[in-house]
């Protein structure tokens, strides 16, 4: 990674923002089922086949939270041989990190080469992987303080994911303690486990 996306993350630590994992998003799809799939049970059965097609997985917009997907609209159905296409509109929550973007983890592995964290949503699910490189911090004595099980924050450099993956790769920079503080109470929380209406969540 260049060093102007270093730089661009050092500048922007001091100014914390709200921290979020997830956001709220609609997306729309195609979604085919079973012609014997049609008539009371539609929806339900739309959603079920859209939740293991997508949920848990990376698609174009991102990592798709699971238990975040609720059907809005679909369409009169498509008929195409024993299946009906439907065009469905969704709501879910989608993490796909930015640069610039600040990233609370979970320090997994440490190695020669850096260190291996994950961001672990209230559920449970590993949607990002964040590796900090060493010689990003040729001479940190709080990178070289780090241990497993730690929990830090981190500045994202670059990401990297492919249809299907089950998460999004990271490359980060480690924000010092110093900043840590600024961003201690400004994690974005679901109410209820429900989605608020507020864009940017856990």
């Amino acid at each position: 990674m260049s060093d102007n996306r270093s730089a661009h993350c050092e500048k922007d630590v001091p100014q914390a923002g709200k921290l979020y994992l997830y956001m709220n998003s609609i997306l729309s799809t195609k979604v085919s089922i079973h012609i014997t799939e049609v008539g009371q049970t539609t929806q339900q059965n739309l959603e079920e086949a859209l939740i293991e097609r997508v949920s848990k997985k990376c698609m174009e917009e991102g990592y798709i939270r699971p238990k975040s997907i609720r059907i809005q609209t679909y369409s009169a159905g498509t008929v195409r041989a024993d299946n009906i296409d439907f065009h469905v509109v969704y709501h879910c929550q989608v993490a796909n990190p930015v640069e610039g973007q600040v990233l609370e983890a979970t320090v997994k592995t440490i190695t020669k080469a850096g260190i291996h964290s994950q961001c672990i949503d209230p559920d449970g699910n590993i949607p990002i992987t964040i590796f900090i490189a060493r010689d990003h911090h040729p001479h940190s004595q709080e990178f070289q303080n780090i241990k497993e099980g730690d929990q830090i924050f981190a500045c994202v450099i670059g990401t990297r994911y492919e249809l299907n993956d089950p998460y999004i790769c990271v490359i980060a920079k480690l924000i010092p303690t110093k900043y840590s503080s600024k961003f201690q109470n400004r994690r974005i929380r679901i109410k209820g486990g429900e989605m608020d209406n507020d864009p940017q969540t856990v």
